[in-house]
């Protein structure tokens, strides 16, 4: 097994560890915003906004680990620059800048949640420019197959 397809596994393996993961956390989220409306120093109750912010992250966040785990299919069998991982990325991308108006909108609530925010859409932007390098790839190579 060379070194490229064990880090393709590796990284399969992980998504589907991130996916077990982000299933267990729906059951615990509840446990964990009563810990947390006890040990916050601030006096206001989120508990309600920080649950209805964490579902609606989660949602997301299942939807970009199934692309994710797609995309990563996808180069495993040789596909690399093509329109389904072209697609794949601009959907990523989507995903990564509703998750920063979803916290945007709670971060009236907790300040430091802005951090989340800048972070999802720097994610986001960084895949529009990977997307957009992708779709250069693919035209550059179509280009090249009408080429003799």
């Amino acid at each position: 097994m060379t070194k490229n397809n064990r880090s393709i596994r590796l990284t399969g393996i992980l998504i589907k560890t991130a996916i077990v993961l982000c299933f267990a956390a729906l059951f615990i989220m509840p446990y964990a915003a009563q810990v947390y409306k006890q040990v916050s120093l601030m006096q206001d109750d989120v508990t309600v906004p920080l649950l209805i912010t964490f579902y609606s992250c989660a949602a997301v966040g299942f939807v970009i680990l199934f692309l994710l785990d797609r995309l990563v299919a996808n180069i495993s069998k040789g596909e690399v620059f093509v329109n389904d991982n072209i697609k794949l990325l601009r959907i990523l991308s989507y995903c990564c800048f509703i998750i920063s108006v979803i916290t945007l909108i709670f971060a009236r609530f907790r300040i430091i949640v802005f951090v989340i925010t800048f972070a999802a859409a720097f994610f986001g932007l960084i895949l529009r420019v990977i997307k957009n390098c992708f779709e250069e790839a693919v035209r550059l190579r179509e280009e090249n197959d009408f080429t003799i």
